[in-house]
């Protein structure tokens, strides 16, 4: 289990003396002044990730430090009621957090969507645009080549070789943009097409596995191939590794994926603990599974390889 940190310790501790002292000041005075110090612990307490159930926890203890030498049953219903009001106002705050996290959750949904639009756009164009150039290049150097001696022949043909390599090139670009796959047959296909092409470019061997070959919602399904996209470009990019293992599975109504390589691996937790995860790519991971509800884990050591887990919940 992790240990709380020292900063997260100090923060508890300068939360538990304001805390004590706000609420005894509002059992004895109950002044509006009172309850908006209250807000203003929850908001402090959730800006530095502090717990409901440790908010909860600090109420408890403070009021039966406040209530200690409080006698007679009209005075004790009194603190209940006080303790109770401040609570509330002190965990309004959660409420008002959590709801701004709902709407970015909402907002991050749509975003996805308008550009996955876009990209889709950029698809078509990449494979229907510029493909009909190339067909009009194609046509083009036909026509040179009627009345060419051998040796420009055999310059054009060589034009023509890289003719064909940029359509193939164009044509895998624009399938892994928006994989028509992905529609027609769903994730695990999609991303064994996508494995076979970036195993191609890069010679490096990736496998897919999975424990399931049913549908799953499009977002899912879209956001997940996304992830698996940027965690290889991040494998070729960074791990120096020879083989990629990409696996998926259902764990009590999740889904989850992990992108495993056998590269130089990184020291994970020193990365991760200052602002690493913009340099490993990680920023998109992040927003996408925002977007989800999903989170993400990193397990590296160097010379081990690297491990990236992805849990996304199956909701309605």
């Amino acid at each position: 289990m992790t240990q709380p940190s020292s900063s997260m310790q100090a923060a508890k501790q300068d939360l538990k003396a304001r805390y004590g002292k706000a609420l005894g000041g509002y059992l004895k005075e109950a002044t509006e002044k009172d309850l908006e110090s209250a807000y203003e612990l929850g908001r402090s307490a959730f800006a530095r990730n502090v717990g409901i159930l440790d908010i909860v926890s600090l109420h408890h203890a403070a009021l039966a430090e406040a209530s200690s030498g409080a006698t007679g049953r009209g005075k004790g219903e009194r603190f209940i009621k006080l303790s109770g009001q401040f609570l509330s106002e002190v965990l309004s705050a959660y409420e008002l957090g959590r709801r701004a996290y709902a709407d970015s959750v909402v907002s991050l949904r749509h975003l996805n969507e308008v550009l996955e639009q876009e990209v889709k756009r950029l698809a078509h164009t990449v494979h229907d645009e510029a493909g009909q150039l190339l067909v009009a290049a194609h046509l083009a150097i036909a026509e040179v080549m009627g009345g060419s001696s051998l040796e420009v022949k055999n310059r054009l043909n060589e034009v023509i070789e890289l003719l064909y390599q940029a359509e193939e090139h164009l044509r895998q670009f624009s399938h892994e943009l928006r994989p028509t796959v992905l529609d027609d047959l769903g994730l695990v296909p999609a991303l064994q097409s996508l494995a076979e092409g970036v195993s191609k470019r890069r010679r490096l061997g990736i496998e897919v596995e999975s424990t399931f070959h049913d549908r799953l919602p499009p977002a899912v399904e879209m956001g997940l191939y996304r992830i698996v996209q940027e965690a290889l470009t991040n494998v070729t990019r960074h791990a120096r590794a020879r083989n990629v293992k990409v696996g998926l599975r259902r764990v009590h109504g999740k889904i989850q994926c992990s992108v495993h390589d056998d590269g130089i691996g990184f020291d994970a937790k020193a990365v991760l603990s200052r602002d690493g995860k913009r340099g490993l790519g990680l920023i998109g991971i992040q927003e996408r599974l925002g977007a989800l509800k999903g989170t993400f884990q990193v397990a590296s050591k160097p010379g081990r390889g690297s491990k990236l887990i992805v849990t996304i919940p199956l909701g309605e």
